[in-house]
């Protein structure tokens, strides 16, 4: 393997990535909470409506965290893709993605912290559980809509029409009650190299994708595998856990940003500056909290990534497929199969891919 395609050393850049975003965060938000008076009185000079100081200061400050980190972003998601030969986007490309990245974060963003600030103002004695019920209201909305409204804005996608395979998922789905009519093909070709799978959607939104980047390199049988897992997901409720989960750690965060905003509960028209200022605070608070809580989260989700292997062992039978499957995931994504294991606490939310293949001769030898 050259050294552009050095998958250890793309993952330590991609976490040092990470970690430098986290820090121009948590330093900008600290310096904006630092300079938290003379922010309340401008903002009091300038209005006295404290739904436009919260539009005008929240908007700002979105917009001078993404100018800060757009270097990074560029260097991260196009230079450095390119250097390692993983990435088929153009600048052109990867400025029209990012451009729709920003404007959906900031409708997102604009319905959290609108939410927010309207229990705060007009919730009463326990605001904090409107927020907590919204939250958890979005959250279920967000999964739901997420394949007919979020995804075909960056990607294209129709289902797989491909008879043989068509063949081999229905007989793979049988008895779980998802339907064949909900695989599709996911144009990820346009923009990168990688392969990839994923369950999304509940109810009648529940959709299987596999990237065309997977299905042009991978064969039947290969397919069938990554197939299965995403049943494995459906099968055992993967989505419906993975937001009950939500809703238990977000329990947590709203428990701190209520602390944080209780001093400035209530509709008393004086308290308002000190509520938009707190922002920043918010938003560093729950950064740190993500982070602290995510060697918890990625151990979930990681045990739901092997329940799916076994599952698509089970289905399969095909063990050789499978571990072929994982070597070429391996190669097309870049991915270190050993990472060590302080990487793989903090910071991966599957297995390693040695990990996976281990299983597989586990399953074959019993």
């Amino acid at each position: 393997m050259s050294q552009t395609r050095d998958p250890r050393k793309y993952e330590r850049q991609q976490i040092t990535i990470r970690l430098i975003r986290m820090g121009i965060l948590l330093a900008y938000s600290g310096g904006l909470v630092l300079a938290a008076g003379r922010v309340e009185s401008m903002l009091a000079d300038l209005t006295a409506y404290r739904w436009l100081a919260l539009l005008a200061f929240g908007g700002a400050f979105f917009v001078g965290y993404e100018l800060l980190t757009l270097p990074l972003n560029y260097y991260s998601e196009f230079r450095m893709e390119h250097a390692y030969e993983l990435s088929n986007q153009t600048l052109g490309g990867w400025f029209v993605h990012s451009l729709k990245e920003w404007l959906v974060g900031l409708i997102f963003g604009g319905i959290l912290v609108g939410g927010l600030y309207a229990a705060l103002w007009y919730g009463g004695r326990f605001w904090w559980i409107w927020v907590w019920l919204g939250w958890l209201l979005l959250s279920v909305g967000v999964a739901r809509l997420f394949p007919v409204l979020i995804l075909p804005l960056f990607y294209k996608s129709e289902p797989i029409e491909q008879e043989s395979l068509y063949a081999r998922f229905a007989q793979l789905a049988e008895g779980t009650r998802l339907t064949i009519t909900g695989v599709f093909k996911l144009g990820l070709s346009k923009e990168t190299k990688k392969a990839n799978a994923m369950l999304a959607g509940l109810g009648n939104t529940r959709r299987v994708y596999l990237s065309d980047t997977l299905l042009d390199a991978f064969d039947e049988d290969e397919i069938a595998v990554v197939f299965a897992h995403e049943l494995g997901h459906h099968v055992h409720g993967h989505i419906r856990k993975g937001i009950a989960l939500g809703a238990v750690l977000s329990t947590i965060i709203v428990a701190v940003v209520a602390a944080i905003l209780a001093p400035f509960a209530g509709s008393d028209p004086t308290r308002w500056p000190g509520a938009v200022v707190a922002l920043p605070a918010i938003v560093a608070a729950v950064s740190i909290l993500s982070f602290g809580i995510s060697p918890l989260t990625n151990a979930i989700t990681r045990a739901f990534e092997r329940q799916s292997d076994t599952e698509a062992l089970d289905r399969t039978k095909n063990p050789a497929a499978f571990r072929s499957t994982m070597v070429k995931l391996g190669e097309m994504n870049l991915a270190d199969n050993e990472p060590p294991r302080w990487i793989e606490i903090l910071f991966h939310d599957h297995p390693a891919l040695g990990k996976r293949i281990a299983m597989a001769d586990r399953w074959e030898g019993r």
